[in-house]
């Protein structure tokens, strides 16, 4: 499962980032940590930004991003 799947207010836990190493290293200093817990906060309309709640702050990324990050149940 990715970001991009999970609905409103449902919790994962970061399985894995995108293999591109730039954006990982980017993810990663947003806070985009695997094995943190994460939740969506909000998605846009008409496939717009996705807001997630981690470490206690939101960030928003592209929903094309989202679609990169692997995450898990938790």
């Amino acid at each position: 499962m990715t970001l991009a799947e999970l609905k409103a207010n449902q919790k994962a836990v970061i399985s894995s980032l995108p293999e591109d190493l730039d954006l990982a290293a980017l993810l990663l200093e947003q806070g985009f940590v695997p094995d943190s817990e994460i939740s969506l906060a909000h998605k846009a309309p008409f496939n717009g930004p996705m807001a997630f709640r981690i470490h206690n702050t939101k960030i928003s990324i592209g929903q094309k991003i989202a679609g990169q990050i692997k995450v898990e149940h938790c």
